[in-house]
């Protein structure tokens, strides 16, 4: 991976193609691998000493860039969802079929709007679920 500069500070370079969020998300994994601990036992019997050692080679200026980078790029990522409100959502794919004889919508793709129409991204189905009435909803002719 790269480094670049930001005010003093190393940071993770950014990926080409990728956003904040998805910066963030990867430095999060990163994180997550880098400070996995494993528990070393020192000692016999009464004497045991129990401490948490991490579990790769990794040195304390790589974990602490990995830690600041984290920190960057969820900053930009709030950042960006603060500048720009969700205004609506469209489900840009989605087929028509029959379920147990009923027609049925099965959503495939939708993407999120801000309040003047602008791309903002394509969500998850998951994480869209619970906005589906909170927000307007259309659907892109088939």
């Amino acid at each position: 991976m790269f480094t670049m500069q930001i005010e003093n500070k190393e940071i993770i370079e950014r990926t080409f193609g990728c956003n904040n969020f998805e910066m963030w998300e990867k430095c999060e994994m990163l994180k997550e691998i880098v400070t996995q601990t494993i528990e070393i036992k020192e000692g016999r019997g009464k004497n045991v000493r129990i401490y948490q050692k991490y579990k790769h080679n990794t040195s304390t200026k790589t974990i602490d860039k990995i830690i600041r980078s984290c920190e960057y790029y969820k900053q930009l990522h709030e950042k960006d969802m603060i500048k720009r409100e969700v205004g609506s959502l469209e489900v840009v794919r989605y087929k028509l079929d029959y379920i147990d004889g009923y027609p049925k919508i099965i959503i495939e793709q939708v993407k999120v709007l801000d309040k003047n129409g602008a791309y903002i991204k394509f969500a998850k189905l998951e994480g869209v679920i619970d906005y589906l009435s909170k927000y307007p909803i259309t659907f892109k002719k088939l």
